[in-house]
């Protein structure tokens, strides 16, 4: 059931369970056969757990700057990118939050320039674009069911293809993977929120020590990429059977939202590009967007600025011109949560956003 449900949200015909989504965006480049040191293009706004899995699949990440307003991968950027440099062989196509990026004309570059696309649909399961479902475009895609995603099963993740040969690849290299061992990712898991947002916010006031970051790579490897335990499928199963219900949701919550804050000139909603908007997170641009976020998370509702400019995080030098648009957003970004939000928390939130920018 598990396999039919999702081979329906991604039109693909292979199906392949795995243990997150990060594990699958590794085994998809592991299975890919591409030239070992090759580069992949991936947005420069994004979680950075794509970029994690590229290296430790033997590539090299390049950042590709984001629109103004949608917050995805730019493909004016990434075109000149794919034009200047023939050695970028790869690029992870992500929906920001569940809000479709290009994907078509990303596609249609992916294969004007021979590169090997990944869709990261993580966070956008059962979205769909008129020219079809997310999930769909990629040489292959993925999608994610651990914390925070559109479907929650605590840990599980997805690889789909059309590729036979390809799948069985990532079938082997599944197999490569340590099984999963709950004792010893419960404790990787706290140890990993410890660092991780203290060298985020560490981030923040000093910029230069982002660089932190690059070592965090090669310490929590084995938190990421494991085999699911068995019992996290009924989890899984549990979660595609209330999608609709959840569906709904998400979409009255992020409707609410948007109704409220477009009477707010000073707050920027993103060009919204799904049919329907299943969203994991609404993000909007509003100044002083962490001194909010800490006001919403002080009432305990779930809100933060997330997340950070990568290039700042994996390169000490670079050009900051070729990354405009991400700098004029930085640290404006406030991440508005749609799941388990009651009415009295959405009105806590939408009065410290106006009270802090009137």
């Amino acid at each position: 059931m598990i396999k039919e449900k999702i081979k329906f949200y991604s039109d693909k015909e292979n199906i392949f369970i795995t243990g997150n989504g990060t594990s699958a965006i590794y085994l998809a480049l592991k299975a890919s056969n591409l030239p070992k040191g090759s580069k992949i293009a991936v947005p420069n706004i994004s979680c950075p757990d794509p970029v994690y899995a590229l290296i430790w699949a033997g590539y090299k990440p390049i950042f590709i700057d984001v629109n103004m307003d949608d917050y995805n991968m730019s493909t004016i950027h990434l075109e000149e990118k794919l034009q200047s440099d023939r050695t970028i062989k790869g690029i992870i196509a992500i929906h920001l939050f569940g809000n479709s990026c290009d994907i078509v004309n990303i596609k249609r570059l992916s294969k004007k320039y021979n590169c090997f696309l990944i869709e990261d649909s993580a966070q956008s399961f059962g979205n769909e674009i008129e020219s079809g479902k997310l999930g769909s475009f990629g040489d292959v895609s993925i999608f994610s069911f651990g914390s925070g995603k559109i479907i929650e099963a605590g840990h599980g993740g997805s690889i789909q293809t059309d590729d036979k040969k390809l799948f069985e690849k990532i079938k082997e290299e599944y197999l490569k993977l340590p099984k999963y061992n709950n004792k010893k990712i419960e404790k990787l898991s706290k140890l990993h929120r410890l660092i991780y947002y203290k060298l985020y916010y560490l981030g923040i006031k000093y910029p230069r020590l982002n660089i932190l970051n690059y070592i965090y790579v090669y310490f929590f490897k084995n938190y990421y990429l494991y085999r699911l335990e068995e019992r996290y499928l009924k989890l899984l199963s549990d979660g595609l059977k209330k999608f609709n219900q959840n569906k709904k949701d998400r979409i009255s919550l992020i409707n609410s939202y948007l109704d409220e804050l477009k009477n707010l000139s000073n707050i920027k909603s993103p060009k919204l590009n799904n049919r329907e908007n299943i969203l994991s997170r609404l993000t909007v641009v509003v100044d002083k967007s962490e001194k909010v976020s800490k006001e919403i998370r002080d009432k305990n509702i779930s809100s933060n600025t997330m997340y950070p400019m990568l290039i700042d995080r994996f390169k000490l030098f670079f050009d900051k011109q070729e990354y405009i648009n991400s700098y004029l957003l930085k640290g404006k970004l406030l991440n508005l949560w749609s799941n388990n939000i009651s009415e009295q928390e959405l009105s806590s939130t939408l009065k410290i956003i106006k009270d802090i920018n009137e």
